[in-house]
C-alpha cells in the first residue's frame, strides 16, 4: 500500500489531480534543471548567464507561472552540488531516463542547448553532454568517448 493512499482517499477528485499535475510539474522541473546543470557544468564552470538564461528558458515554457526564480535557481544550485559527488553525473544523466520515449524530453533537451550557447559557442564536451541526455531521453544514439583536451585527457 503506498504511503499516501490514506491521505488521497481524503482528498476530492479535482484535489487529486491537482496533486497529480504538481507532481508531473514537479519532475519535468527537476529534469530541465538536471539537463541545464549538466551541460553548464560540463566545462568545468558555471557562468552566471547560464543561471539567467535558465530562468529565461522556463518563463518561455510557462513555468515561472508554476515555480518562483528562487525556487528555479535553488533547484539549480541543488542539482549543481548533487553533480559535484562522487557518480553524480552518471546518477543524473540515467535520473533522465524517466522520461524517454515522453513529450517532456523535448523540453529538456530544449534546455540544455539553450545553456550550452549560453556564451555564444557551444563547448565540444557541452555537446557531449548533450549527446549523453538525448540518449538518456531516447532520443538519440550512444555517443561516442568523450572530447579530449589539449594535453590529451578528457575533460
Amino acid at each position: 500500500m503506498s504511503r499516501n493512499t490514506r491521505r488521497r482517499s481524503r482528498l476530492t477528485p479535482a484535489e487529486v489531480m491537482a496533486q497529480y499535475l504538481d507532481d508531473r510539474n514537479d519532475e519535468l522541473l527537476d529534469a530541465v534543471v538536471t539537463a541545464a546543470a549538466l551541460v553548464a557544468r560540463a566545462d568545468g564552470r558555471i557562468e552566471p548567464a547560464e543561471r539567467g538564461l535558465l530562468v529565461d528558458f522556463l518563463d518561455r515554457n510557462g513555468f515561472l507561472s508554476v515555480f518562483s526564480r528562487n525556487e528555479i535557481l535553488d533547484a539549480f544550485e541543488r542539482r549543481v552540488r548533487e553533480l559535484a559527488q562522487e557518480r553524480g553525473a552518471e546518477t543524473a544523466v540515467d535520473s533522465l531516463g524517466r522520461l524517454a520515449g515522453r513529450s517532456p524530453a523535448r523540453l529538456v533537451i530544449g534546455a540544455g542547448k539553450h545553456i550550452a550557447a549560453a556564451n555564444g559557442h557551444s563547448h565540444p564536451i557541452e555537446q557531449h553532454m548533450l549527446q549523453l541526455i538525448r540518449h538518456a531521453l531516447g532520443r538519440g544514439p550512444a555517443p561516442s568517448a568523450p572530447p579530449l583536451d589539449g594535453a590529451g585527457g578528457a575533460r
